[in-house]
């Protein structure tokens, strides 16, 4: 009658579990000396805190953290998700004992002091006397005097706290005084109960000695409207702008119509009558009375603008059409465009039944009420936002807050969250982070890698400080997925300790084929230098499965090694800007090539209306604030793993108010980037250790434009080059050009024709159409293979070029252009990358018969810059023959869906290939394509007929023609074993012979008479087929089904052989030695 669901013991820090605690995502658990944080709501219910803690008592889960009581050590607090990072301790003196004194009378309240407990200073029962004629006169002529509340301890310099809570006295009203009678009367009516439209006023009157009273009230009114006050009034959150949200009090008068607001752009000087209300448009209406609340988007008719101050008020008007009296004016309040907030949480786990790579993930729906969509970003590195990175996925609100990704299985990825509004707006800096996760396919094992050997840990050498180098053996788990680096500092351990319990995450390594790593971070803070640091490795598998209760613990302690000299990161040695596209000139866009610093930190990315070549003013002043100094902060080196260029949208700009001076100053301001005013930018690298350069920078200018109202083209090109590209066969030009220097370039249009021209575009002297597009940021130079009219680029024909900037307003200059000619050169290589080499080791198989797993072994060339896979239905030996799918740098394996490949279907034999290129983009195109065989209607793979080493699949057309030559050659040879016996001798089956082979009929005891012409040599192409041939004939089982395409069965017929011939031929007879020379040259032609 029991379940089982969750960690196994051995995964907890401590065990049994004696509390636990929950807000439905987490689950707090608290053992004898320990405490975890676990995942409550997924399958895994992986442990993501876990900490050693001595004599536990309680723990509790709230909207603030994670907070666990202690016997004697107070109280413990850990951040919400997903930090968990634990909150700093605070410890303060407690007064006790307490006294407390109170005019000249004390008591002990040391067992008193709880929160909400009421301490009785004055009572009947415990009166204190004072002087009546001292003190202010206050309500009813009483005398108020102050007296001091004294407390004390022998406890210094320990907080106390109190509050007074009921102050009871007794005055005599004399009623027949008029005075202030009836206000006072008047108010307490104003203040009392209202229900169902009868005010109850409670009157209790006591007599001050014993007797009797008698009163006689009398009371006459006249009826008045109940008052209503707007009681807030802001902008409407999370929305797209020009909306107020307007709430009032309530109003129970019977004859209630409804509630009007109306809302002004300017301030009315006195409070409006109805007559001043007639003549404005009410801007909202609301007919029921409990309703107190209302959305208004008009100001007397007319949308509001954001940013404009406005002032509401709100009237009722009644059944009989006469208006009550209006509020007071509220006001002013602006209205906003918000950037929408990011989903308050998300999660990812691997598809059920899908195939490997899915990842199912599910987030909070978005709240804008603008919202446009909900985008994913995908990351392999860790991180704390999304700046930089590209977007992986975007949703749609129609399609949910659920989607599945299809990413690289077996590998940790990091998610980012944003929500995006109809003008694009999102909260990059604050998105919301989860991971790693892995996408995997097949069966939960529940069985960790097994622990990491040899782990060691030394001060990273050369650097300055804060840094450890951690390496360990390799895991030998088929299925991991990546290490993670736990460490703790300030503990003292009586034994080695052989568990990470207590530890916190440093370093996540997400490649199994990694050994070592370099960490520089604890909890958020950088490592302390000649402090000794406990370090332990720990795999995960795909499935997150992990041993923390068995691991190889060891210690290092960082060091400074550079004496104390400061070595700040090099400069960013390449950055570009440019005009933000398809927008109204309110952002633009920086490009910068990646740091190589060891030690890197940070990226600060800065931007203002002056030159910025030396920020060291503002460094120093507002440090990388970004509401003080208008930059932004980059924590990702880089961004993929190719380590691309970062690019980076920039909205936000210092601004000079009121100067020209090219000198920043306190008057700089960040701001909204406005259209038409230059910007320069600039990227400054940080190191661990804060050191940065912060002159000599190197900077871009931009211009933001506004593309909507742009009019005006990028200007033409002038240094275009035009050079045919060396050692290949002719078929490619290669053109390089200087980049255009508009701030608003989008792209480039290449244009070639076998023509010469000046002009491009329909109707011109030129093609109509370019030839292909590059972005804004090409590879050069540019690789040209046909010309207009899908014309193929051929040796020695003149070509003539030229490119076309576009900006994003698709303005460009298609006429009087710079054109420039040349022509390719045959240089007899017909694939200019044959010098790289061939990949080994490609293997193939279906994953859930659906998609093709690819993978092939590491290429060793140091000229190999990554891979490319083609795909094609039949087979094919050059790559122009296949679709290519995609090209890989680091990974050597791939999965090719019907993402990748709409045409992929299991029901069709395929020919895959892997091919490497070097870092200019030089691709080999020779390949030997394997092949995998469809699944049939049962869902097993279908097998060739033949078999690879069996007879029948030897008789292929190259084999026979060889076999031949070979038969031919030993035919000649016996031919003249049995000329040098029976030289002038000529039988009829050796002129059969010589007739069926061609053999001159000259006599061979003379010298030739006709120079026959040798056989045409072997062409390299035959060569590669014989020795592709022999290649496959040789091939050995490898443990794997082999595919092999079926080929024609051929049975050679033999002629029976004549004995006659034999004999005539003297087989196995001596024969005497010829001494007459013979050429004999062309048997080594023919063999």
């Amino acid at each position: 009658n029991e379940f089982e669901d969750g960690l196994a013991s051995f995964q907890l820090p401590s065990w049994p579990i004696y509390r636990m605690s929950s807000d439905g995502t987490h689950l707090m658990l608290m053992g004898l000396n320990g405490m975890a944080i676990v995942e409550a709501h997924t399958p895994s219910h992986a442990s993501v805190k876990s900490a050693t803690v001595q004599n536990p008592t309680n723990v509790a889960v709230g909207a603030n953290g994670f907070w666990l009581t202690t016997s004697d050590a107070g109280l413990r607090g850990w951040t919400p998700a997903t930090a968990f990072d634990e909150m700093e301790s605070q410890s303060s003196r407690y007064a006790n004992p307490l006294n407390i004194g109170f005019n000249s009378q004390y008591m002990d309240i040391s067992n008193m002091t709880h929160p909400g407990y009421s301490i009785d200073l004055v009572s009947p029962e415990n009166p204190v006397a004072l002087n009546s004629s001292m003190g202010q006169p206050g309500v009813h002529g009483l005398m108020f005097q102050t007296v001091p509340l004294i407390m004390t301890s022998p406890i210094s310099n320990a907080a106390v706290w109190a509050k007074s809570n009921t102050l009871r006295y007794d005055a005599i009203l004399e009623l027949d005084n008029a005075s202030g009678v009836q206000d006072s009367l008047q108010l307490a009516i104003n203040n009392g109960q209202l229900i169902n439209g009868t005010r109850f006023v409670p009157i209790k009157l006591i007599a001050p000695t014993n007797g009797s009273l008698e009163v006689r009230l009398t009371y006459d009114w006249v009826r008045l409207d109940t008052p209503v006050e707007i009681s807030d009034m802001y902008d409407r959150p999370d929305d797209g702008g020009g909306a107020l949200t307007i709430e009032w009090t309530l109003v129970h008068d019977p004859d209630f119509s409804r509630y009007l607001v109306y809302v002004s752009d300017q301030p009315w000087t006195a409070l409006p009558t109805d007559i001043d209300l007639v003549g404005r448009i009410i801007d909202k209406s609301e007919s029921i009375h409990s309703r107190l609340k209302a959305d208004v988007t008009t100001a007397n008719g007319v949308p509001l603008v954001d940013g404009v101050d406005y002032y509401a008020l709100v009237v009722v008007e009644y059944n009989n059409g006469r208006y009550g009296l209006p509020s007071q004016v509220f006001g002013p309040v602006t209205t906003s465009n918000e950037v929408p907030t990011p989903p308050a949480w998300a999660m990812a786990q691997p598809l059920d039944g899908g195939v490997a790579g899915d990842l199912e993930t599910e987030w909070s729906r978005c709240t804008a009420l603008d919202l446009l969509e909900t985008r994913i970003y995908t990351s392999t590195q860790p991180m704390t936002n999304v700046l930089g990175l590209s977007v992986g996925t975007t949703v749609l609100p129609t399609e949910g807050n659920t989607t599945i990704l299809n990413l690289e299985p077996g590998k940790p990825y990091w998610l980012g969250f944003t929500c995006v509004d109809l003008t694009g707006q999102e909260d990059l800096a604050n998105a919301t982070i989860i991971g790693p996760v892995v996408p995997t396919g097949g069966v939960d094992d529940g069985i960790p890698p097994s622990r990491l050997e040899n782990v060691w840990a030394i001060d990273t050498p050369d650097d300055e400080g804060g840094r450890i180098t951690v390496g360990w053996d390799v895991s030998d788990a088929d299925d991991c997925a990546y290490y993670v680096v736990y460490m703790v500092t300030g503990v003292v351990f009586v034994n080695n300790p052989t568990s990470i319990a207590g530890f916190s995450e440093s370093t996540v390594v997400n490649n199994c084929d990694d050994n070592s790593t370099i960490v520089s971070q604890l909890d958020g803070l950088s490592l302390v230098d000649n402090l000794e640091y406990y370090i332990g490795v720990v795999a995960f598998d795909t499935w997150l499965n992990s041993n923390p209760n068995d691991v190889q613990i060891v210690t290092a302690t960082p060091i400074d090694n550079s004496g104390g000299a400061a070595m700040p990161p090099t400069r960013i040695e390449n950055i570009q800007a440019y005009d933000h596209p398809n927008d109204d000139g309110t952002a633009i866009d920086v490009v910068w090539s990646i740091s190589d610093a060891g030690d890197f930190s940070k990226y600060v990315i800065w931007a203002a209306d002056k030159p910025v070549d030396d920020v060291g003013y503002l460094w120093n002043l507002h440090g990388d604030d970004p509401d003080r100094c208008g930059c932004v902060v980059i924590d990702k080196q880089w961004i993929d793993e190719d380590k691309n260029p970062i690019e980076l949208t920039l909205n936000a700009a210092l601004y000079s108010v009121g100067t020209q001076s090219d000198q920043f100053g306190l008057a700089d301001t960040p701001q909204f980037i406005q259209p038409g005013i230059e910007l320069f930018v600039t990227v400054t690298v940080h190191d661990l250790a804060g050191n940065v350069y912060t002159d000599s920078l190197l900077s871009a200018s931009v211009v933001p434009i506004n593309n909507f109202e742009d009019t005006t083209p990028p200007p033409r090109l002038d240094n275009i080059s035009l050079t045919d590209r060396p050692m290949d066969d002719g078929s490619a030009l290669l053109v390089d050009f200087e980049l255009s220097t508009a701030s608003d370039v989008y792209q480039y249009e290449v244009y070639a024709a076998s023509w010469s021209f000046t002009s491009v575009g329909v109707g011109a002297d030129g093609p109509n159409a370019p030839v292909f597009i590059l972005e804004r940021t090409p590879d050069l130079p540019a690789t040209i293979k046909e010309l207009a009219g899908d014309i193929p680029v051929i040796p020695g024909q003149e070509t003539w070029v030229t490119v076309v900037p576009v900006d994003s307003a698709a303005n460009a200059l298609k006429t009087d252009l710079t054109v420039v000619s040349a022509q390719s050169i045959d240089d007899g290589i017909t694939d200019p990358g044959n010098y790289l080499p061939s990949i080994e080791g490609i293997t193939l198989a279906w994953v859930e018969e659906t998609s093709i797993l690819v993978t092939w072994n590491h290429s060793n060339s140091l000229n190999v810059e990554g891979y490319q896979i083609h795909i094609n239905s039949e087979d094919f030996m050059d790559i122009s023959e296949a679709t290519l799918l995609d090209n890989t740098t680091t990974s050597n394996s791939y999965v090719i869906t019907t993402e990748t490949f709409p045409d992929l279907v299991n029901t069709s034999d395929w020919y895959i290939s892997v091919t490497t290129f070097d870092g200019d983009g030089v691709v080999r195109e020779t390949v030997d394509a394997k092949k995998i065989n469809a699944v049939d209607s049962t869902g097993e793979i279908t097998k060739d007929t033949g078999s690879e080493n069996n007879f029948e699949s030897l008789l292929t057309t190259p084999n026979l023609i060889a076999a031949g030559l070979v038969l031919v050659s030993l035919v000649l040879l016996l031919a003249i074993f049995r000329g040098r016996g029976r030289k002038s001798q000529k039988e009829k089956e050796w002129e059969i012979q010589t007739a069926t082979w061609g053999i001159s009929d000259d006599p061979w005891d003379k010298p030739s008479q006709v120079n026959t012409p040798p056989p045409p040599p072997t062409t390299p192409a035959q060569t590669e087929s014989l020795f592709r041939a022999a290649e496959r004939i040789e091939q050995q089982d490898v443990g794997r089904e082999q595919y092999v395409a079926q080929r024609p069965v051929m049975s050679p017929v033999r002629a029976p052989i004549d004995d006659a011939l034999l004999n005539d031929l003297d087989i196995g007879a001596s024969q005497k030695q010829s001494s007459s020379s013979i050429d004999t040259s062309f048997l080594d032609d023919l063999l």
